[in-house]
């Protein structure tokens, strides 16, 4: 039986048992066991995507936190489909990043994991908040990492590490990492406009939430390569609309996390983004049923109050390729 390009995109035959669950593209035609297809970003059509909205969040409901915490240290999925799809999501991200090739300013992206993401340029190869297992692996292919806050699923020491033993940059508003620390000079958090390579970004403080320890928490990153902007905005809260910003110009993508009890719709008309790729979906290191989870429907009531403003939003499931 040939493998369809779904199943063949995220591990071939292993990737039967994740089949309901994992994202799969629109009209894909079957290929041979052995072919190779080409990285190309996943566009899914409204019905699509809400069906596989469903499963996903019954997949991953079905992982308790501490089932994932013991994924994290022995690697074991233990027969679960979410705690498969992670495992597979990074070999199809980790294969697809080799093997793509970018020319134009408009980079390439993938979702890891949530707030997780791998951007490569022309000349460049970074990571936002990547938080996997496996991330150390991505450290000597990297040239510089960004890291938006203090909380453990947006970042692991291990990887941390990693790039700080290699002498790379980690630009976050926390870390004493040696070559930020050359770069940011006397700010003590970082806020400033750094060009690296042919990326540049411009960092801000924005809220985590609107208790006092949530105030300018999370650090924002608007990100110009050439032409082309990007706005992540990690965990954005309650009340932190005023200081989502973008001085450099409309952004072509925003990856946004609306599951931190900003008003979705209100920010949305703020940053008027040409699209906009919600992330932070099922964080199993949190409860069951808990809202950080952003579970299905948290997920549907933000759909439904930034589809209005912008029509261009979607969800991005572990392993796409957003861009």
């Amino acid at each position: 039986m040939k493998a369809t390009r779904r199943e063949f995109l995220l591990g071939g035959a292993a990737a039967a048992a994740t089949s309901a669950v994992f994202p799969r593209s629109c009209g894909s035609a079957p290929l041979p066991a052995d072919a190779q297809p080409a990285s190309v970003p996943v566009r899914r059509s409204e019905e699509l995507e809400s069906e596989l909205i469903a499963k996903w969040d019954k997949a991953s409901e079905a992982v308790e936190s501490d089932v994932y915490k013991q994924y994290l240290l022995d690697g074991d999925t233990r027969g679960f489909k979410a705690l498969q799809a992670n495992a597979l999501a990074f070999e199809k991200v980790m294969r697809e990043v080799k093997a793509t090739a970018v020319t134009g300013d408009v980079p390439a992206i993938w979702s890891v994991y949530n707030m997780g993401y791998i951007v490569k340029t022309r000349e460049s190869l970074f990571s936002i908040d990547l938080n996997h297992r496996r991330g150390t692996e991505f450290a000597p292919m990297l040239d510089f990492a960004l890291i938006t806050h203090n909380h453990g699923d947006h970042w692991r020491k291990d990887f941390y590490d990693a790039m700080t033993g290699q002498g790379k940059i980690v630009a976050s508003n926390f870390l004493d990492n040696p070559r930020f620390n050359e770069m940011k000079g006397d700010s003590a958090k970082g806020v400033g406009t750094y060009k690296i390579k042919d990326v540049e970004i411009r960092t801000s403080l924005i809220d985590h939430s609107d208790a006092a320890w949530g105030i300018n928490f999370t650090m924002a990153f608007e990100i110009r390569i050439g032409n082309w902007l990007l706005y992540h905005t990690g965990d954005s809260g309650r009340g932190t609309e005023p200081k989502l910003v973008t001085p450099w110009g409309r952004p072509d993508l925003w990856l946004f996390f609306p599951g931190c009890g900003i008003n979705t719709a209100n920010a949305v008309k703020k940053v008027n983004a040409k699209r906009i790729v919600f992330g932070h979906l099922w964080e199993l290191g949190h409860k069951t049923r808990h809202r950080g989870r952003l579970d299905e429907p948290l997920i549907r009531r933000a759909l439904a109050a930034a589809r209005p403003i912008v029509k261009d939003t979607s969800v991005a499931f572990w392993g796409d390729r957003i861009v």
